[in-house]
Order: structure tokens, then sequence, then C-alpha cells
């Protein structure tokens, strides 16, 4: 599995040859989205945009983080600790990941 970018390394200019833009806000906010569990079109919901809107954000968002897809996404988003917002947790990711309920097991 590919390593993760230095955390100075995205939008540094450190002279690679490829340089790496820093994320939007709104980007940053649809990273703490997929790293929570959302889908496509619950964060086009939350955040009144368009699922093709939503797309191209997430587009945008591996090219400059260098990730493939959503999974590698929302491992790269805990490893910085992007994954949290301001009202909560993983909890919601957790709920729908359709694992047994610890506390309901008889």
């Amino acid at each position: 599995m590919r390593q993760f970018a230095a955390p100075g390394e995205i939008g540094s200019g450190s002279g690679k040859s490829r340089e790496r833009s820093p994320l939007s806000q709104r980007e940053r906010e649809i990273v703490q989205l997929v790293a929570q569990g959302y889908k496509n079109k619950e964060m086009a919901e939350k955040m009144f945009i368009s699922e093709q809107t939503v797309k191209n954000h997430l587009h945008n968002i591996f090219d400059k983080l260098g990730v493939s897809d959503r999974l590698e996404l929302a491992l790269y988003a805990i490893h910085k600790g992007l994954h949290l917002s301001q009202n909560g947790s993983l909890f919601r990711m957790l709920a729908s990941a359709s694992l047994p309920c610890l506390a309901c097991s008889t």
C-alpha cells in the first residue's frame, strides 16, 4: 500500500515533479463526510449541492492527495485527524457498518 504524503508535502512547493494543491474548505468537508461513512447522495443533500458536484470534488481530492479510492481517502483522513467534525465522531459510520451490537447480545 502507498504511503501517505508527509504533513508539509501537500502544497508546500517542495520542488517535487508534481506539486499538489491544498484542499479547499469544501473539499475538506467532503473528506470528513466520506470518513464518516456518508454516500455521495447523502453528502449532496447535506451540503445542498448536486451529486455530480460531490463526484467532481472527490475527483479533485483524489488527485490532490494521491489516493485512488474512498477507502484510501477515509484512511488518510483518519490518519491525519480530518475525520472528526465539530459535532461528533465516527458513530455514524460505525452505526451503518452492519456490525453486531455488543450491547444487544444475549
